[in-house]
């Protein structure tokens, strides 16, 4: 049995956590010398509970592999561990490095250009869709590969406007990957693969989703990524956990601003007062870093539009300037009547100019 699998098998343990597993390993000498433990030894292992040590003596002798691979297979999981070669570097010296990874996808991205993570609100206001869509979407033109959580909100933004992009888009999830959470998400995460991007979780199959599970997997996002942005978040919202994790990873930090007046500013002009960089385009995260591998070809606005009637280019600069409008506040700005404005906005959403969003409300793509 080569260490992988037995990696798998251990894992498989009830209550085995990973950092119980590496207290374990180390106490021992290695993965390979917990499946040749006698009874006695397992009862006198030390800074292992009772609880532990009695379900390592029930199940230690009756690893049923093949029915465990068999459970990934039929999933189209893949796994790795820790010692294995292709485990990803950026993993391995983060505290309680997961000792096994479950994913679907191109794993070898993660080491292929910069990765950026973003995170931020579940029920983020429009200005933070806006924010998350347009970022993620311009640094994905870079070949800047994006990680989230595949959560609602932000995250999901993230992930769509990466897509849209050059870059790849990697989702962590905090629960297995044969029972993606949330399920209305499971649409996403085939187009994440779809795309060649990578859905990546520390969980098999069969794991029962808990609450602790989201900063267990915060910790991976940030260990993963070279730098981490926070779009919205109140005070005590769990991207500010990336943020930190990503802060004592030594990873560089940026945070949007947002409304003086929003509870989902609260947490960015939080950490921005703390030391995050402030960041309102893309630009000031470029500039953290080495930009001469990245791609800059953009597809710029002024080439995709040089055909546009006048009014067109004003609806678009009207948007622009504002963020994201109604049909109505589109011509109470411009002036243009309604059906005009209908026309015009349903030409430019079949050339990927402007997106729909939440509420008939339209943003630049």
């Amino acid at each position: 049995m080569n260490k992988r699998d037995i990696y798998l098998c251990i894992e498989s343990i009830k209550g085995l956590s990973t950092i119980t597993l590496g207290k374990l390993i180390e106490e021992v000498g290695s993965v390979e010398e917990i499946i040749s433990l006698s009874e006695k030894d397992i009862y006198n292992l030390k800074n292992i509970s009772l609880n532990i040590k009695e379900n390592l003596v029930k199940y230690i002798s009756r690893f049923n592999l093949d029915e465990i691979k068999e459970k990934l297979y039929e999933n189209s999981i893949e796994y790795i561990c820790i010692e294995d070669e292709e485990y990803p570097e950026k993993l391995r010296n983060i505290y309680s490095p997961p000792l096994l990874l479950f994913y679907k996808g191109d794993l070898s991205i993660i080491n292929n250009n910069l990765n950026i993570a973003m995170v931020g609100s579940r029920k983020p206001t429009p200005y933070g869709i806006n924010c998350a869509h347009r970022m993620s979407y311009e640094l994905s033109e870079r070949n800047i590969n994006i990680i989230s959580g595949l959560a609602l909100g932000i995250d999901s933004c993230c992930h769509r406007g990466c897509i849209k992009g050059k870059g790849k888009t990697i989702a962590v999830l905090a629960s297995s990957l044969d029972n993606i959470r949330p399920s209305t998400n499971e649409v996403l995460a085939n187009e994440i693969l779809e795309d060649g991007g990578l859905i990546l979780s520390e969980y098999n199959v069969g794991h029962i989703t808990t609450r602790g599970n989201f900063p267990c997997r915060n910790r991976i996002i940030s260990g993963i990524s070279d730098g981490i942005i926070v779009v919205e978040a109140g005070e005590k919202s769990g991207a500010l956990i990336t943020a930190d994790l990503g802060l004592d990873q030594g990873k560089n930090i940026f945070a949007v601003p947002g409304d003086i007046d929003s509870d989902l500013s609260k947490g960015c002009h939080k950490i921005i007062k703390e030391g995050a960089k402030l960041t309102e385009n893309i630009d000031d995260i470029l500039n953290e870093y080495n930009n001469s591998g990245f791609n800059n070809n953009k597809n710029s606005i002024e080439y995709d539009i040089k055909d546009l009637s006048n009014e067109a280019l004003k609806i678009i600069e009207v948007i622009k300037r504002q963020g994201m409008l109604q049909i109505n506040e589109i011509c109470d700005n411009t002036g243009i009547d309604i059906k005009n404005v209908n026309t015009i906005i349903n030409e430019l959403l079949l050339r990927d100019l402007v997106v729909e969003m939440n509420n008939k409300m339209f943003s630049i793509n």
